[in-house]
């Protein structure tokens, strides 16, 4: 039988205020213009420096501490519904990232839909980047400190094992794990 000290209650009371003060900071003011749904978590805190894309977060969606959300001018980063995404994790766009309703995002993964072009004439500072836009589909897990690379599709339903390595696309229901993230088997 668990007890209830009073302890634990004050302890429940301070993070449901925490989590009410956290969302007025970032609906209202730190960022203001993402459009974000109904009842979105925001479980710490979340860097968003010198985003100029847009973002989108669906309803129910939960937002752990210390991830961060990196759009460039004229990228577009879509949450589904009830997507969760733990801490740590790095989500970047220049083109889109969009990631399905229901889908559960470990902690410490990244998720980026462009890399640095090798010119061996140019500092790569000055090399620019490739971009291929990443798509995760609906009810998708992905373990913990995963890497997504550009141009990755990965079907609904799909499971991502801890530390992968995707560089390939993924088809609906299949189990996926390694580096790189290889098929492993197909779920009925």
């Amino acid at each position: 039988m668990t007890r209830h000290t009073l302890s634990r209650y004050v302890t429940k009371a301070l993070d449901l205020t925490a989590g009410s003060a956290r969302s007025i900071w970032y609906r209202f003011f730190y960022l203001s213009w993402v459009r974000f749904g109904r009842q979105v978590t925001f479980a710490g805190p979340i860097r968003c420096a010198g985003v100029t894309g847009t973002i989108e977060v669906g309803d129910r969606s939960f937002l752990g501490p210390n991830i961060s959300l990196a759009v460039a001018e004229g990228g577009h980063l879509q949450l589904g519904r009830d997507v969760s995404i733990n801490q740590g994790t790095v989500l970047s766009a220049r083109q889109r990232v969009a990631i399905g309703d229901g889908t559960r995002i470990g902690e410490n993964c990244s998720i980026r839909d462009s890399d640095h072009r090798i010119d061996p004439q140019l500092p790569i500072l000055e090399s620019g980047f490739v971009v291929r836009p990443v798509i995760v589909g609906n009810n998708v897990w992905i373990g913990r400190h995963v890497t997504i690379l550009p141009g990755v599709t990965i079907g609904a339903g799909a499971v991502i094992g801890a530390h992968s390595l995707v560089n390939r696309d993924i088809p609906a229901r299949a189990v996926a794990f390694g580096t790189p993230a290889r098929v492993q088997r197909m779920l009925p």
